[in-house]
């Protein structure tokens, strides 16, 4: 997967998918906004919620990097 880095907080980089369909609401073609989120368990993930249908996906801006 390819994917687009940042420079995030202590130096860390962050890793983002280029392929922006992860942020595309699945039934109504809408934009999902950011919400960084933590699971307990399984780290810091970043959560795609669209304003009408709530959650769409998650990814995880660290994967591949541990």
């Amino acid at each position: 997967m390819d994917y687009e880095r940042f420079d995030g907080a202590d130096g860390l980089e962050i890793r983002v998918p280029r392929n922006e369909g992860y942020r595309t609401c699945a039934e109504c073609g809408a934009d999902c906004l950011p919400e960084p989120t933590d699971i307990e368990g399984a780290g810091i993930r970043i959560a795609f919620v669209c304003p009408d249908h709530g959650v769409h996906s998650f990814i995880d801006p660290f994967d591949g990097r541990r």
